[in-house]
């Protein structure tokens, strides 16, 4: 018996709005780090290096360096 599945593995994904991700967009002041940045925009009980690591992920950023002006897109958890 001969199972063929390699055209599934190219289904494309399905995106509408219900799994569009919410976030809101943070204008960096000086003095700003993304630690401050997280601590400030994440639920308080939030783990602060998942919270980097996830806006880092979110803006397709390779480092933590930000600059004033910039603007960093800050997931929307619900917790």
């Amino acid at each position: 018996m001969l199972i063929v599945i390699t055209p599934f593995l190219n289904i494309p994904k399905v995106y509408s709005s219900t799994y569009r991700q919410q976030y809101k967009i943070v204008t960096v002041r000086t003095g700003d780090t993304l630690w401050n940045i997280a601590k400030e925009h994440m639920p308080n009980n939030y783990d602060i290096r998942k919270a980097i690591y996830e806006i880092k992920q979110f803006n397709n950023m390779k480092t933590a360096d930000i600059y004033p002006g910039d603007l960093v897109k800050i997931p929307i958890v619900n917790k």
